[in-house]
């Protein structure tokens, strides 16, 4: 799955259009953000939800990582599990 095809996995069809359109704009963004600058993207994507108060419910993060992992090659995919389990830690 591609960057852009990731918006029509019907999954995601009961998720609210403005929190899809959110991570479509910054799907985008981050497409042309360098790398080493990713990881202020990320914090700045969260100020921006912590600031507007939008949140997403456990199985819409549930959903949101299995959609977007499908494109990812295996030691990808391991990398982002492995991230996320350092992540549920640190909560």
């Amino acid at each position: 799955m591609n960057n852009s095809t990731w918006k029509s996995d019907p999954r995601l069809h009961a998720m609210d259009a403005s929190k899809i359109a959110l991570l479509a704009s910054f799907a985008d963004e981050l497409a042309s953000t360098p790398e080493n600058e990713r990881m202020r993207a990320f914090l700045n994507l969260n100020q921006k939800l912590q600031k507007e108060s939008i949140s997403f419910s456990a199985d819409e993060k549930e959903l949101l990582f299995d959609v977007l992992c499908e494109s990812l090659s295996p030691p990808e995919r391991q990398k982002a599990e492995m991230i996320r389990r350092l992540a549920g830690r640190l909560r």
